[in-house]
């Protein structure tokens, strides 16, 4: 899976990187009205990343963006499956496949964010114009089932990535170059 040693690279970053503030000082932070992450989503999904506790800004920003990677690209082969199930309408095959364009969009977007956290120094602009970017591709697969008044066969999934998507992009939003 590609998606593994993206992961391993980010995990022996993070030994490079200095602490500036613990994980929970930072789901503090990202749970604030500003940001309105959700502090427990927050420390769950980045603790389940061994070195995130002493991981700073920068480090967390390479774990979730690596974790949104992981789960746009689960979900584009999810909705790849779905497609080809012969027991899907057409009609949820049409949402299908916008969803399993998005995620892909998504997927490439994220793979170029990890690439340049990688080699300081970072842009802060183009880091948030492309994670919001990648936070609109996580809620354009809901709109489609939404805009078909269709029930979503992917909702949890969509979900996930809308949250996952958003911590990437928040917890962005403390790295100062």
């Amino acid at each position: 899976m590609k998606a593994f040693p993206s992961v391993l690279v980010a995990l022996l970053l993070l030994s490079l990187f200095s602490v500036n503030a613990t994980l929970e000082e930072t789901c503090k932070e990202l749970a604030k009205p500003e940001h309105e992450i959700n502090f427990d989503f927050c420390m769950t999904t980045l603790q389940v990343v061994p070195g995130s506790d002493k991981a700073d800004d920068l480090g967390l920003t390479i774990i979730a963006a690596n974790l949104t990677y992981i789960n746009f690209t689960h979900n584009q082969a999810k909705a790849e499956e779905l497609i080809n199930d012969k027991n899907v309408s057409e009609e949820d095959k049409k949402s299908l496949a916008v969803c399993h364009d998005v995620y892909d969009m998504g997927a490439y977007t994220l793979n170029d964010v990890i690439k340049y956290l990688r080699c300081p120094p970072i842009d802060a602009f183009k880091l948030k114009v492309d994670l919001s970017g990648v936070v609109t591709e996580a809620s354009t697969c809901n709109d489609t089932w939404n805009e078909g008044n269709q029930k979503s066969l992917m909702a949890k999934e969509d979900d996930d990535a809308y949250k996952i998507s958003s911590l990437a992009l928040s917890v962005s939003t403390l790295i100062h170059p």
